[in-house]
């Protein structure tokens, strides 16, 4: 069966990695055997959450965690912890957050579309700092009677270009700066799950929640899980959708409901990541990218680097002379048949992450390409 020739939705060639916009992961065989096996029979979702989140705990060395619809419904629910506590009365309160402390700091170099989970559970970010630089003055006086956490997004540079990390005050200076204040920190950690020891490394630092989404070790595309300490996590459960229905409370989480089959996914996906040979994993996307870089060497007007690693998978840059424009060849890729998607960056190069590219692919990428700059001249 090929559901996709079906129903008439052209497939695509996926040079972006862990991408959502393209399903984000395909499932290992043991992620696919257990989905299968959880369907075949019911269970308790409070049970099965209880025992998975536990297991999670137990596999992280963090004192709690919970299975969450992405790592943007774990931001949100840990917000939304953080300013209620266990309080049933503020819980069905919220979004109307009014008499509670409700405000989060985040460094203008940090801003990022994401962001906006912490605001759907009612929460106002406060940005701070300049464009050149943030100093621990901008975010001290920036703490008042309302604030209730930093947040901090660990990585590279920012998505919206205004600005970098290396302009924003590091993770262990805004740890010790929240404790000094006693408010919170809520890391956004969604694709830091590469090298393994980052999937512990921000609570072992200080923070006190942090997200990460599981398509990243190989679960689901919506899936994720918030992680971190007791008094939060805990908090976040009871306005899970979990809260909702065994809680018997009127919480923002019955909107981020899971199947018991994205619950197993998870914690199956998480205990293989944590075990698996990723030199050979590596070994295997780096194998697909110098086949690539072999075949469109040859290629005038383009240089090509040597793969790189870039999160959890590999991939090579591909920089082109001044009269090719990077985006347009994106876009043509991107509106053949079948369809390529290669990440442009800007208009000089384009990335094309091998992780999740299919060998049988690669000859077709490299033709594409090289049909494409020939008719670009």
């Amino acid at each position: 069966m090929d559901i996709y020739n079906e129903i008439g939705v052209k497939k695509i060639i996926n040079c972006l990695g862990n991408s959502t916009v393209l399903g984000g992961n395909t499932p290992s065989g043991e992620v696919k055997e257990a989905i299968e096996s959880a369907s075949n029979n019911y269970v308790s979702m409070e049970d099965l959450t209880i025992t998975c989140n536990s297991l999670i705990a137990d596999l992280i060395g963090c004192e709690s965690a919970l299975i969450t619809p992405g790592a943007a419904s774990g931001l949100t629910l840990a917000t939304a912890g953080a300013m209620t506590g266990k309080n049933k009365n503020l819980i069905e309160q919220i979004p109307d957050t009014s008499g509670m402390k409700n405000e989060v700091i985040i460094q203008t170099q940090l801003r990022v579309p994401y962001d906006k989970a912490i605001e759907v559970a009612g929460a106002k970010l406060i940005e701070v700092g300049l464009k050149e630089k943030t100093t621990i003055e901008h975010i001290t006086n920036a703490i008042n009677q309302n604030t209730l956490a930093i947040h901090y997004l660990p990585g590279g540079k920012s998505v919206n270009s205004s600005g970098d990390h290396t302009k924003a005050l590091d993770l262990e200076t805004i740890i010790k700066i929240a404790k000094d204040h006693n408010i919170y920190v809520i890391v956004d950690a969604a694709g830091q799950v590469y090298p393994t020891d980052r999937l512990s490394k921000f609570t072992k630092m200080g923070a006190d929640a942090v997200a990460y989404g599981a398509k990243y070790f190989g679960a689901l595309n919506g899936t994720g899980m918030v992680v971190g300490k007791a008094e939060i996590i805990d908090a976040a459960k009871m306005h899970s959708f979990i809260g909702f229905e065994f809680g018997k409370l009127r919480t923002i989480g019955r909107s981020m409901k899971m199947d018991k089959e994205d619950v197993v996914a998870v914690y199956v996906a998480l205990k293989t990541w944590l075990t698996m040979n990723h030199e050979e994993r590596m070994e295997k996307a780096e194998k697909k990218a110098l086949m690539l870089t072999k075949l469109i060497r040859p290629i005038p007007n383009i240089i090509v680097s040597e793969p790189e690693i870039s999160g959890t998978t590999v991939g090579i840059n591909i920089t082109f002379n001044n009269h090719i424009n990077a985006l347009d060849i994106a876009k043509e890729l991107e509106s053949g048949n079948p369809s390529i998607w290669a990440r442009a960056n800007d208009s000089k190069s384009l990335i094309f992450r091998m992780g999740e590219v299919n060998e049988n692919d690669i000859n077709t990428i490299a033709e594409r390409l090289s049909n494409i700059i020939e008719l670009s001249k």
